[in-house]
């Protein structure tokens, strides 16, 4: 999914005189880092670059891409995943959940924030959606077991959790990619080693158990197209 959206990004950047490259003078970083995901709404692309800020882009000229400015990283750590569902952006940072109103597409405004009382914990790349909820997973650094947050859409209150209790459940596999479809959320994760595809039931979204793991061949980032 991550090459999918890069080149998404490239189609709605090619105009009559081919592929435009972002670069000097098109904004105030220059140019665009490599990005780990992107979303869309309107004329405006968000993106996470490899560098950890979100970048804001304006494509209404495809030929011409400008981009408008970023969100920096800051204490919340690395933009690890990006999500646009009606009028508001969600945005996983490393430390921190934040969701963004969108009433002005070229400067989102935070709407709220969700953050795990323990500190240890860093969220790893995804975000899904249902109607009514969002999902996300926390790594323990500490520990090395992973979380699954089920939070409300647009106040990010908690709804439900599940912590594994055996580091075997999990062998420190870290979430890449998720998807939600009919009461379940699909998850890539990944370890050293090896990959599995876990599937979540989130019918009771207060609470949300693992399923089922599936081990599947190397198949590089584990991104999810839905």
């Amino acid at each position: 999914m991550l090459m999918l959206k890069m080149l998404l990004f490239a189609a709605l950047c090619v105009g009559s005189q081919g592929l435009k490259k972002l670069g000097a003078g098109t904004g105030p970083g220059q140019a665009l880092d490599a990005m780990v995901d992107m979303a869309s709404f309107g004329d405006y692309v968000y993106g996470a670059e490899l560098g950890g800020n979100l970048k804001i882009v304006d494509v209404a000229d495809k030929a011409n891409p400008v981009e408008l400015g970023e969100i920096p990283r800051g204490a919340r750590g690395n933009a690890r995943a990006v999500l646009v569902s009606g009028d508001l952006l969600y945005v996983a940072w490393r430390h921190a959940m934040v969701v963004y109103t969108l009433q002005n597409p070229a400067v989102p405004a935070v709407l709220n924030t969700f953050a795990p009382q323990d500190v240890s914990r860093s969220i790893d790349r995804g975000i899904a959606e249902s109607a009514h909820h969002i999902y996300v997973a926390y790594m323990n650094k500490m520990t090395r077991l992973e979380s699954f947050y089920v939070l409300t859409k647009g106040s990010l209150n908690l709804v439900g959790m599940y912590t594994p209790t055996l580091t075997t459940e999990t062998d420190s596999l870290e979430t890449m990619d998720m998807v939600h479809h009919d009461g379940k959320v699909y998850a890539t994760r990944a370890s050293v080693s090896h990959w599995r595809i876990s599937t979540f039931l989130v019918s009771d979204p207060a609470n949300p158990s693992l399923h089922a793991m599936k081990a599947i061949p190397d198949f590089g980032f584990g991104r999810i197209v839905h």
